[in-house]
């Protein structure tokens, strides 16, 4: 009897042991996918001062919502690589005057976040090669910096790893993207708009920067909190003569919440898969063929001797 439960227990311990790398592997790997009917509204708001071209004013500490909406293309995708088309329009929230919308569409690895080169990637409707993290970052995001591509100057602008902050009691990592003032467009202006003396139009350079804030939920890699500090400008001999855009815009408290929400079932899930049930399947599987062991050790009879 000892030794037919001995080979039971052995039998279990063993699949235990086996149980175990699949856990962290197979298993956690078929649920570390970003979901391929994707499909994400975001709102973010602040107060921006920007320049209205229809009434050629400048509007100042205006009321303003970046509306961006994310939409997986199916039919594009594959099991390793999701497609993502993205539209945003930023307007007054008072006047509903549209003062710029975006288009982008890409592709990303499913698991890393990383941007691949396929599917008629593109900004504005222009062709563009797009690399490096594109909206989110690697299930189980690193405390490290990592290239991150930005639009508008269309190239990597490393996001910087900047510390651990609680978000709405949910712990993230601060990851801050700096660009630089840079010149992206010439603007043809007329003198009188650009505060310039004399008859005519001007040109001048349209310059760019931005201070970009991502707060990650490190488990799922995807953002639950973005804070975009803007700066829109025509610069003309070195000197500011008109804002396009200026101000901070961040997620409103809506956005927020179901970013967060988003990442409930993946912090619930993929640590247990990660970490917790394997060591335990490996505790129960060595337990197991421990106890096999004594049992056949202590169920030998002894030897007699005449």
């Amino acid at each position: 009897m000892r030794r037919t439960v001995a080979v039971v227990l052995i039998a279990l311990g063993v699949f235990c042991l086996a149980l175990a790398p699949m856990m962290r592997t197979w298993v956690s790997s078929s649920l570390m996918k970003t979901p391929l009917d994707y499909y994400n509204p975001t709102v973010n708001v602040g107060e921006v001062t920007y320049f209205n071209i229809e009434d050629v004013e400048l509007v100042e500490d205006a009321d303003v919502e970046a509306h961006s909406t994310i939409r997986a293309d199916v039919a594009s995708s594959s099991d390793d690589v999701v497609v993502w088309d993205q539209f945003t329009w930023i307007k007054d929230a008072d006047t509903d005057f549209g003062i710029s919308s975006t288009n982008r569409r890409a592709g990303h690895d499913r698991v890393t976040g990383e941007l691949v080169d396929c599917c008629d990637a593109m900004i504005n409707d222009q062709s563009v090669t797009q690399t490096g993290q594109g909206w989110k970052f690697p299930f189980f995001t690193e405390q490290r910096d990592y290239d991150f591509f930005e639009t508008t100057v269309q190239e990597n602008v490393p996001m910087v790893f900047e510390g651990v902050e609680e978000i709405d009691g949910v712990e993230a990592y601060k990851f801050v993207q700096t660009v630089e003032p840079t010149a992206i467009d010439e603007r043809e202006l007329p003198r009188e708009v650009a505060g310039l003396e004399g008859e005519g139009d001007v040109v001048g350079d349209e310059m760019f920067s931005i201070v970009r804030t991502y707060w990650v939920e490190p488990v799922s890699g995807s953002p639950i909190n973005i804070s975009e500090e803007h700066h829109r400008a025509v610069v003309v001999d070195g000197e500011e003569v008109l804002t396009l855009l200026s101000g901070e815009l961040k997620f409103d408290d809506a956005t927020r919440a179901a970013a967060i929400e988003n990442t409930a079932q993946a912090r619930a899930v993929l640590p247990l898969l990660q970490t917790t049930l394997p060591i335990g399947a490996l505790i129960v599987g060595v337990g197991l063929i421990g106890i096999a062991v004594v049992l056949l050790v202590t169920g030998r009879r002894p030897e007699h001797h005449d």
